[in-house]
């Protein structure tokens, strides 16, 4: 039999850091928490599963945990199409003051930036870049050779530098 896993402890030792991927991998929202939140459930009903032998807790969450991401990616396209071809003319709201404040812009800048890259290295930009995880690290967690994390992150870089050229309109970073 499996070791028994304690989901309270699971939750205080690994919450805080999957709560920051999963919002760099997804976005600033309320579906993080919700995200977040689903983690540990699935984690709970599946814990008889999980094989501590095979895999440390933190790649078992982190797994779950980008699954529900990509779910939730799936979700928020399809609503996109939806809404788009239904709606006649979308309207931005005004501008509050502190919307215009340069931090708040850069923040945003970087978001959408990421959110654009395709999700294998949008994850692996997020553990190294901000993280700041090393290659074992990702390569472990990720469950990839550490060869592909560098060849992820590699072209991860490129599509972030030119999401950032395209967002701020300053071409000509490759």
């Amino acid at each position: 039999m499996q070791e028994h896993i304690n989901i309270d402890i699971l939750f205080t030792e690994h919450a805080p850091f999957l709560g920051r991927v999963i919002e760099r991998i997804s976005g600033r929202g309320p579906h993080v928490d919700d995200i977040l939140q689903e983690t540990f459930i699935v984690a709970y009903k599946k814990r008889h599963k999980f094989d501590a032998s095979k895999s440390l807790p933190r790649t078992w969450l982190y797994g779950i945990a980008v699954k529900l991401c990509l779910g939730h990616e799936r979700g928020k396209r399809r609503f996109n199409l939806f809404y788009n071809r239904f709606s006649s003319e979308i309207t931005e709201s005004p501008r509050r003051p502190d919307d215009l404040m340069e931090q708040e812009s850069l923040t945003r800048t970087v978001r959408n930036a990421i959110e654009k890259m395709p999700m294998k290295q949008r994850e692996v930009f997020v553990l190294f870049e901000l993280e700041e995880m090393d290659g074992r690290q990702i390569s472990e967690l990720l469950n990839i050779p550490e060869g592909t994390v560098w060849t992820r992150l590699l072209h991860g870089r490129k599509h972030f530098k030119k999401q950032i050229a395209r967002i701020t309109g300053t071409g000509g970073i490759r």
